[in-house]
C-alpha cells in the first residue's frame, strides 16, 4: 500500500497552492476549439451529430462537467473540517493539512463558479445546471462518514485520472480548460492522499455494524450521485437544442441522452470506484462481500436507462 503523511501533503499544497485570477488570467474560451474531450463529453460516441455540433456539444459539456465537478466539492469542505477536529489535540500536522484541504475546496468552488460564468458568457445564454447544493450537502453528511469519506477519495481520485489521462497531452483542446484542471489536479492529488489516511484511521476504530453501515450509505450515495447526473443530462439536452438552434428528433433525443448518461456514469461512478489507488483504500477497510455489494450497485446504475427527454422543470 502506498504511504502518504500528513506533514508531506501539507508541504507540497503550500508549494502549488495557486489563486483563481493566475488561473483564470483575462484568458476566455475558444469557440473554434473543443472545451472538453470526446470520452468526457461523451461526443465521440454520437453519430446523429455533425462533427461542428459535436464540438459545440463539448462546450455545453464542459459547462456541465464544471459545475459537477464543482457541485459535488460542497460537501467536502465541511467533512474536512469535521475530520480536522477530531485530529485538533492529538495531531498538529494533521488538523493543517486538513483545514487546508477544507479552504482549497472552497476555493474549488469558488474557481468552478467563475467557470460557469465564463462559459455562459461565451455561449451567449446560461447554461441550465441542476441546483439544490446546499439540501445535497445535508442529505450527504447526514451518512455514516467513511461512507461519505470514501465518496469523497473517489471523486478526487477521478479528477485525477481525467486530467492525467484526456487533458493533460490533449493539445486540440482550448488552452483554458486545460489550465483550470491542470491546477485543480495539483490541488486535488494531495486531497485524494489525506483521503487515503482519513479513511484508514476512521475505519480502523469502527464496529463490524458501523463498517455495514457504511457500505450501505455508499451505496445509497452512489445512487444519488447518478440521480444528479440524470438530472444534468436531461438539462444538457435542452442547452444543446438552444445553443444549436434546432429541435432534433425523438430518435436524435435518445441517442444524445443516452451518450451523455453514459459518459457520465464513466465520468463521476465507473472511473472513480475502478481507479487503483481508489480500490487500495477500499479494498483495505471492506469485505469480499461488502466490496460485491458496492459493484454490483455501480453494475446496476450503469444499465438504467436515460428518463425521457423533457424539461426537469
Amino acid at each position: 500500500m502506498a504511504t502518504y503523511s500528513y506533514g508531506a501533503c501539507i508541504d507540497q499544497a503550500y508549494r502549488v497552492n495557486w489563486k483563481i485570477k493566475d488561473v483564470l488570467g483575462t484568458v476566455d474560451f475558444d469557440l473554434a476549439r473543443p472545451w472538453l474531450p470526446a470520452d468526457l463529453s461523451g461526443s465521440g460516441g454520437l453519430f446523429c451529430l455533425s462533427p461542428e455540433e459535436k464540438r459545440k456539444l463539448t462546450h455545453v459539456e464542459m459547462g456541465a462537467y464544471a459545475h459537477l465537478v464543482g457541485f459535488l466539492e460542497t460537501f467536502i469542505a465541511p467533512l474536512m473540517v469535521d475530520l480536522a477536529l477530531d485530529s485538533e489535540e492529538e495531531d498538529r500536522q494533521a488538523f493543517e493539512a486538513l483545514t487546508n484541504f477544507a479552504s482549497e475546496e472552497v476555493k474549488h468552488m469558488h474557481l468552478f463558479r467563475e467557470v460557469s460564468r465564463r462559459v455562459d458568457a461565451a455561449l451567449g445564454f446560461p447554461l441550465k445546471l441542476i441546483g439544490g447544493q446546499g439540501e445535497v450537502t445535508r442529505a450527504v453528511l447526514s451518512r455514516n462518514k467513511g461512507a461519505v469519506l470514501l465518496l469523497t477519495a473517489a471523486i478526487e481520485w477521478f479528477t485525477q485520472q481525467h486530467y492525467v489521462s484526456s487533458m493533460n497531452h490533449a493539445d486540440d483542446l482550448d488552452p483554458l480548460t486545460r489550465e483550470v484542471f491542470r491546477c485543480h489536479w495539483m490541488e486535488e492529488a494531495q486531497h485524494a492522499r489525506l483521503d487515503q489516511l482519513e479513511g484508514l484511521r476512521l475505519f480502523k476504530d469502527m464496529t463490524v455494524i458501523e463498517r455495514e453501515e457504511a457500505v450501505e450509505d455508499l451505496v445509497w450515495l452512489l445512487a444519488a450521485v447518478d440521480d444528479l447526473l440524470e438530472r444534468q443530462t436531461l438539462l444538457d439536452g435542452l442547452n444543446l437544442e438552444r445553443y444549436l438552434g434546432r429541435t432534433f428528433t425523438d430518435g436524435e433525443r435518445g441517442e444524445i441522452l443516452e451518450g451523455l448518461l453514459k459518459a457520465k456514469r464513466h465520468c463521476f461512478l465507473e472511473s472513480g470506484v475502478s481507479h487503483p489507488n481508489f480500490l487500495e483504500l477500499f479494498l483495505s477497510v471492506t469485505t469480499p462481500s461488502q466490496r460485491a455489494r458496492v459493484q454490483g450497485a455501480v453494475g446496476l446504475l450503469v444499465q438504467k436507462r436515460p428518463a425521457p427527454w423533457a424539461s426537469p422543470d
